[in-house]
């Protein structure tokens, strides 16, 4: 069997990006466990930084991924006796069955002693299909949970330096219909992400990128413009610009090879002979390709962005909350793979308090004189 087992702290490498936190089938032989199932976890440095409640529900998390791994060895266990029963099951109708011209008693299939063995054929195939069905759902019980757990580490190997969790209180009015509610906060979750894809593409105003433009003709012009001071003082050619740019060597050995070459700045030499004609062709562009009813400056880009996540955290939180409570009440509902772990842990990061030195730290090897 292939050995997946993997050491990555909680998981494997991480699919969950945190927006909310600032950048600083089967066969007769099953072929290996569960994805994930032979994990290490050993963070239990990491679970530090977090409050005593959200570390107990990551242990929560981690303890019912562990059963889920029992249960899978012995559901495994079982599915292979199961096959190994069909196998001679099988192979005993066929000897029932053989020819007499091969040695056999050559039964009919309506005889009795077939149709006994059939029936527990029948049986076998049964308990193996019963064994199968329930694993499918077990495994994406742990794929969920083993995505939930690698969120978590990437959300606290991401979280702002010097920041710890602190838990944040959430109140949810009760409502009767639990799953619907939970239905409503995912529903608004994507109508907030649609919001941000909207705010994150929104066109800029065409006055800040015309100041762009000219800005940068500017600089192209002052790059391609060409020295005569060695013509007026050494009798020499005018210089015009050039830039070194990297070009692919092909047809060589091994190939892959890079060189540079100087060429001439000919887009720097046409911004400095006709800057103002090129300022004025491209403000036409933009004219033209732009779309100020919809645009949004840098600041309040940024400003929207900040609050579409911020509602996006307050309502993923309420998720989560309206989730616990369907599974308390019994009706089961998972968290979703990508829900955002600040949410499904309930913390927020906070500045860490300063740490208090211990009496007497950092006096090792050192020698009092007293009196002196």
């Amino acid at each position: 069997m292939a050995n997946n087992q993997q050491n990555f702290g909680f998981g494997g490498r991480p699919h969950f990006r945190n927006e909310s936190v600032p950048l600083s089938p089967t066969g007769n032989v099953v072929a290996s466990p569960l994805p994930g199932m032979m994990m290490t976890i050993n963070a239990a440095d990491a679970l530090n930084v977090l409050p005593p409640a959200a570390r107990e529900k990551v242990e929560g998390i981690k303890l019912r991924r562990e059963e889920l791994g029992a249960l899978y060895r012995e559901s495994f266990a079982s599915e292979q006796a199961t096959r190994a029963e069909i196998f001679q099951i099988e192979a005993r109708i066929r000897g029932l069955q053989k020819p007499r011209g091969d040695g056999g008693p050559d039964l009919d299939s309506d005889d009795f002693r077939v149709v006994t063995e059939q029936k527990r054929l029948d049986r076998a195939r049964a308990d193996l299909n019963r064994l199968l069905a329930a694993r499918e759902p077990r495994e994406a019980e742990s794929t969920l949970l083993g995505r939930l757990l690698q969120n978590i580490e990437a959300a606290i190997a991401a979280r702002p330096a010097g920041t710890i969790g602190a838990m944040v209180e959430i109140d949810v009015p009760a409502v009767k219909d639990v799953l619907g509610a939970v239905e409503a906060k995912r529903r608004r979750l994507r109508e907030l992400e649609s919001d941000l894809a909207r705010c994150r593409h929104a066109p800029h105003p065409s006055a800040d990128r015309k100041r762009a433009m000219i800005a940068q003709v500017e600089a192209l012009a002052e790059q391609g413009r060409p020295d005569v001071t060695g013509s007026i003082e050494h009798a020499e050619p005018i210089g015009f610009p050039a830039q070194s740019r990297q070009v692919e060597i092909h047809n060589v050995p091994g190939g892959g090879a890079i060189g540079f070459s100087e060429q001439p700045n000919s887009i720097g030499l046409i911004a400095w002979l006709f800057k103002d004609a090129l300022i004025a062709a491209l403000d036409r562009e933009i004219d033209e390709a732009a779309d100020d009813g919809e645009a949004l400056t840098i600041e309040q880009r940024r400003e929207r962005e900040t609050e579409i996540l911020r509602d996006m955290l307050a309502t993923a939180r309420e998720e989560v909350m309206l989730v616990d409570r369907a599974e308390k009440q019994g009706q089961h509902v998972a968290h979703r793979a990508d829900i955002d772990p600040l949410a499904l842990l309930q913390i927020a990061w906070i500045a860490a308090p300063p740490a208090v030195p211990q009496e007497g730290a950092g006096e090792a090897g050192l020698v009092r004189t007293v009196g002196l």
